[in-house]
């Protein structure tokens, strides 16, 4: 049944068809492959991410999905990776459990349901009905017999019925409707604001032995990938954007200069008559000048004209620009008045004479639409001008064998760019193009462990957002794991003292706190601003809002005598204190609204309790 499963999730067509039910574990990319016993070795852990009661989740299957989402959300440094790995995991892990519970329940799906299902999916419809036909030529394209498919739409819909049963019969009767009085509820406070100003840290003083001592207790933190440091130069249409100007005389000169290209072109609607004879084609010319109608002729011999369709079976061939697209025949009639009529011309199968129904003359544009086209065009042309010039001095700086970056600026008159530590395909750095990462850790770049101190050739790099040329050196290079204390010095001192000015920081305000809370005032802080709050106030950080809303007034149920501190971001904090409460006496009925909530915490509950009584086994190289 799983090796089923998992072909079945392969198959365009049935991801196709069963795109809407979302918690069917088939087509989340899981793939599950029975086998027996739960021991593991080295196969498995080559096969398979993860095991769940001895079943294996394919590590081939679970990589596709994990890059797909990456590719969806354009990638991310490592840890955000991980993140996304863990919790796609996650999700294959508790959609096979859905699926388990439902088998072991006996959860019943009935043939007439699955077929019911299957009649409503319009990838076999034809005509906006369900066609037989189609539907039995799709399965058989994709490997499947009716039988085979129904087995794998009744294991989906099996355990789709048990998680609707359990999670969707949630119900909020509405008398729960009074938290609606909590909802509605007003608060009256008194706040102020403590920041980093109340220490000024000067007797901080982290010293090289606390660096270095920090750096040999946490080794683990300081683990770092392959990573180079790189000197460059670059050429970039995106700086160069920058600096270009189309000015009015620009726009004019080009207009007064080029009118033809500013102009529309004329048009010219042409009928036809065809016949493979040249003597028939002479006497229908001589029977035109002598006053015969054109039409009428043309419809009485295209009729029946096979060989004609490309010309109009009416006569009529419609509108054509005037321009080097029309088609050959036409320019060698070369009419020039409307009912003006050509010689027979000769063509491929036959001969065909040619009437002229309409002409447009050419119009010049209006010069001030014709600008906008005119300045989008120069600017354009200037800006790809700009780069190919600087481009052309890039190659040829690299011609002369230049020694060094720094020549070749000299030469090219582009800035010296250097990066820090930096590691493949980081975001951060000239490193996320691939072109360049790719170079900078070849052979050419990197030898022995070490920098070749090579300069690169000319590196083109072109995106939807930009177009750039890089030339690069790899000036320094250090080999995968723990960084050298001199590397991470800086961070760890950053670090330390971070980590002593939020504890300081918190140490203050509680002290503050206690004092306020024991003698009700302090001469550190002054409470001059009043605030009148509801749960959705803006007026204050939500953090606070929130902690506000989050305290037991007093037994009077209108104040509280106590002083408490919310802390957030960059060393700051707010001090408050409750003057009043004011809650409404009628509540509404929201129980519509607390619904999805109820239906919520009910499918969390449930994914936590089959989780618990499942064995899950995570293979050691699964970098979460």
């Amino acid at each position: 049944m799983m090796e089923k499963i998992r072909t079945a999730a392969n198959s365009l067509v049935v991801k196709i068809i069963f795109a809407i039910i979302i918690l069917c574990f088939i087509f989340t990319g899981v793939g599950f492959l029975g086998f027996g016993g739960s021991s593991r070795n080295v196969n498995d852990e080559q096969l398979y991410i993860a095991k769940v009661d001895g079943e294996g989740i394919g590590r081939a299957q679970f990589e596709t999905q994990v890059k797909q989402q990456l590719n969806n959300i354009k990638g991310g440094d490592a840890s955000f990776i991980k993140m996304v790995r863990r919790s796609v995991l996650a999700q294959q892990i508790d959609n096979y459990l859905a699926y388990q519970f439902s088998q072991k329940i006996h959860a019943a799906i009935s043939n007439e349901r699955v077929k019911n299902f299957i009649k409503k999916q319009k990838v076999f419809f034809v005509n906006g009905k369900f066609d037989n036909q189609n539907y039995l030529n799709l399965l058989a394209e994709n490997g499947f017999t009716p039988d085979s498919y129904a087995e794998i739409l009744k294991t989906s819909l099996q355990q789709e019925q048990v998680i609707d049963a359990l999670v969707k019969t949630s119900f909020v009767l509405p008398s729960d409707s009074e938290i609606n009085l909590l909802q509605n509820q007003t608060r009256k406070i008194y706040a102020a604001k403590v920041d980093s100003s109340i220490d000024d840290m000067k007797d901080v003083n982290i010293t090289e032995e606390d660096e270095r001592k920090y750096y040999d207790e946490h080794q683990n933190e300081f683990l770092k990938k392959d990573r180079v440091k790189l000197k460059y130069i670059y050429n970039s249409k995106d700086d160069i954007a920058k600096t270009i100007k189309v000015t009015d005389d620009d726009i004019k000169k080009e207009y007064e200069q080029n009118l033809k290209k500013y102009s529309y072109p004329a048009k010219k609607e042409f009928s036809a008559i065809f016949v493979t004879d040249k003597e028939q084609a002479d006497k229908i010319v001589k029977e035109l000048s002598s006053g015969a109608n054109f039409q009428n002729i043309a419809e009485s011999l295209n009729q029946n004209n096979n060989n004609i369709s490309a010309y109009g079976k009416n006569g009529s061939l419609g509108w054509f620009v005037d321009d080097d697209s029309l088609p050959e025949f036409f320019k060698k009639a070369n009419l020039k008045k409307v009912n003006q009529i050509s010689k027979p011309i000769p063509t491929d199968d036959g001969f065909i004479i040619i009437k002229l129904d309409g002409l447009v003359p050419s119009k010049t544009m209006d010069f001030d639409y014709a600008s906008i086209l005119i300045y989008e065009n120069l600017y354009k042309q200037k800006l790809q001008n700009e780069f190919n010039a600087i481009e052309d001095k890039m190659k040829n700086a690299l011609s002369q064998s230049p020694k060094s970056i720094e020549e070749l600026s000299e030469k090219t008159g582009l800035p010296v760019q250097t990066t820090d530590w930096t590691s493949y395909k980081e975001i951060s750095t000239i490193m996320i193009h691939p072109e360049i990462s790719d170079l900078v850790f070849s052979e050419e770049m990197i030898a022995n462990g070490q920098s070749t101190l090579n300069i690169s050739d000319l590196i083109p790099v072109e995106r939807s957002n930009g177009s750039y040329d890089f030339i690069v050196q790899v000036t320094d290079y250090r080999p995968e794991g723990v960084a050298p204390f001199d590397e991470v010095k800086e961070d760890i001192n950053r670090k330390l003292s971070k980590d002593i000015s939020e504890n300081r920081f918190k140490a203050n305000v509680e002290n503050l706190l206690n004092e306020l809370n024991t003698t009700g005032k302090s001469d550190k802080i002054s409470f001059s601003n009043k605030y009148v709050l509801h749960r959705d106030s803006t007026d204050l950080d939500k953090k606070v809002v929130d902690m506000v809303f989050n305290l037991e007034p007093s037994i009077s149920g209108r104040k509280s005598n106590r002083f408490n501190a919310e802390f957030l971001e960059d060393n700051t904090a707010y001090i408050v204190v409750i003057t009043d409460v004011d809650t409404p006496k009628e509540y509404q009925d929201i129980s519509a609204e607390l619904l999805p909530l109820s239906i919520a915490d009910t499918h969390y509950y449930f994914a936590d309790d089959i989780r618990s009584k499942a064995k899950i086994e995570i293979m050691p190289d699964a970098n979460l």
